[in-house]
């Protein structure tokens, strides 16, 4: 009877070991390639942040992407990505629930060092974050908040001695804030909205089972995911021949299958300009390319790269802008002559804001004539 005792307690305690000490990170499936993701709820942006990764929802509004930028696919609702997704997502929060609690945390996470392993916050007190939270070795950390998670401003997390962002996953109970200027890092799987403050960002994914994702001016970047290709640069510039020069410049291609330029006026529509196809599928060396567009706009537009690897799969990067000038800019005659006639030639005429004063100050009225391809404006005469 002892022996049958003993072994059961024998089986027991490697059981609780087995929940506590693992070395495989949990399986997010399709939501791997996201960098933020939500099941259900919109992804609204304001600002100029910059996502590296895919982003998307599942069921929900999508805007501000532009001004936003994605390097990395867009996935919307009704798309079989985002259906996936969401089913992934909500699969992987549901998966990390009966883990078993290895070390029990204060609901400050600030001033806390935590190693590999099940951390636990299992009170009902808000989870917050002021100061900075250090992970320390090599290994997965899985971090369980039984409440919603929010951090302060200028707050950040520092991984040390090994430590890495793509081994890093917080379990939220809730939603979750970060604070203005803060850095995250590590992927989030919140059961909530996840709202990221100005110039907050975000070293990882942030993945929601229900709720919206918000944006403000902010990077985030899914580490986890090595770009095809390295780009060094993309310029346009424009040429005294009325054409735009398109350059960039590539230090590693894997399973690269070529490059598409395409051009824009609002950074909304964009239309093609040309391929670049005869490209290597892989190189370690320095690559330079070029792509001539003799039919570019007047004034200022915008030209972006996209690049498509041997799977079908693309990276968008970030817009560029070019001025393209057909004549002399600026007011003609200089100065304006005493019958208040002048020619104001501008880039962008059609979205210009004017006004126009007297030398004691008053405001004068403006009359507009279009003729060719400027605008005309001239003072009313006045006493």
């Amino acid at each position: 009877m002892k022996k049958v005792s003993l072994l059961k307690l024998f089986i027991i305690v490697l059981s609780s070991l087995g929940n506590i000490c693992f070395g495989q990170a949990p399986n997010l499936g399709t939501a791997s390639s996201f960098a933020l993701f939500t099941a259900n709820g919109a992804l609204t942006n304001t600002g100029a942040s910059m996502i590296t990764g895919d982003i998307g929802t599942n069921v929900g509004a999508f805007s501000g992407f532009p001004p936003g930028t994605v390097i990395g696919n867009i996935r919307l609702p009704s798309s079989p990505e985002a259906a996936q997704a969401a089913i992934d997502v909500v699969n992987v929060y549901n998966s990390l629930s009966p883990l078993a609690c290895g070390t029990l945390i204060l609901p400050d996470l600030g001033g806390q060092t935590l190693v590999p392993g099940v951390s636990c916050q299992n009170t009902a007190a808000p989870t917050t974050l002021n100061g900075t939270l250090t992970l320390s070795g090599p290994g997965i950390f899985i971090i369980k908040l039984n409440s919603a998670l929010t951090t302060g401003t200028s707050s950040n997390i520092i991984l040390t001695n090994g430590a890495t962002a793509n081994n890093v996953f917080f379990q939220v109970n809730g939603a979750v804030t970060l604070g203005t200027g803060s850095a995250f890092k590590g992927t989030i799987l919140a059961m909530g909205a996840i709202f990221l403050s100005t110039a907050a960002s975000l070293e990882g994914r942030g993945l929601s089972t229900v709720g919206a994702i918000t944006l403000n001016n902010n990077l985030v970047t899914n580490v986890a995911l090595p770009l095809p290709v390295t780009l060094v640069s993309f310029t346009a510039k424009a040429q005294k021949n009325q054409t735009v020069d398109l350059a960039w410049i590539t230090s590693l291609e894997t399973n690269n299958r070529g490059f598409l330029i395409e051009r824009s006026k609002d950074l909304k529509q964009f239309e093609r300009v040309g391929e670049v196809s005869e490209v290597a599928a892989n190189s370690n060396a320095m690559k330079n390319y070029h792509l001539t567009d003799v039919n570019a706009y007047s004034g200022t537009s915008y030209y972006r790269l996209t690049q498509t690897d041997l799977s079908g799969k693309s990276t968008v990067y970030p817009a560029v802008s070019v001025v393209l000038r057909d004549e002399a800019y600026g007011v003609f005659p200089n100065p304006v002559l005493s019958d208040g006639r002048f020619t104001l030639r501008l880039d962008e005429p059609e979205t210009a804001l004017l006004h126009f004063y007297s030398l004691d100050g008053r405001l004068l009225p403006l009359q507009k004539s279009t003729r060719g391809s400027g605008s005309h404006w001239g003072t009313k005469k006045h006493t």
